[in-house]
């Protein structure tokens, strides 16, 4: 959801773990709040930039704390901090790896549905990629294919890093 900021209100733009970027209101002195931020322990840097008047912070999350960040930068800057209540989006449109989640989660709670949580797409794409290779050997096409690697390889980093995990 697209936030405007306030005049006098510090908007938290972007936030991931060990990343912060903040929009801070005319007034506030850039120079002297990356060097303040910069300092704080746990932060790798601060980037000011005077066009967009954000403040982009890259910091150790196990050594520091965001909240920690922003109510020092609101301290220094002498303004009230504004938080969007749901996750900061592109624009107010939907990531390219939210709809993908989304699109993978839908097909993949179909096909446990339809399989009375005896396969999903966790078991079905693995399986699927198997077969073909067996496939492809029987029919003495063993040249290496770099697509399917690719493949592979992007489903199991979707599978491990972007999917729910289930517990059994």
């Amino acid at each position: 959801m697209a936030v405007d900021s306030a005049p006098g209100t510090l908007e938290v733009v972007h936030r991931i773990p060990g990343r912060l970027r903040v929009r801070v209101p005319p007034g506030a002195n850039g120079a002297q709040l990356r060097d303040t931020v910069a300092a704080l322990p746990g932060v790798s840097s601060a980037t000011w930039s005077p066009l967009t008047r954000g403040l982009l912070v890259l910091y150790d999350p196990e050594r520091a704390d965001e909240t920690t960040i922003v109510a020092t930068i609101a301290r220094h800057a002498e303004v009230d901090v504004l938080v969007p209540t749901e996750p900061v989006t592109n624009g107010a449109r939907p990531t390219l790896v939210a709809t993908t989640t989304s699109l993978v989660s839908a097909i993949d709670t179909r096909i446990t549905a339809a399989t009375g949580g005896a396969v999903g797409l966790a078991v079905l794409v693995p399986a699927a990629l198997t077969l073909w290779a067996a496939r492809e050997l029987l029919r003495g096409r063993t040249a290496p294919l770099a697509w399917s690697s690719a493949l592979w390889y992007a489903h199991g980093l979707f599978r491990d890093y972007a999917l729910p995990t289930r517990e059994s």
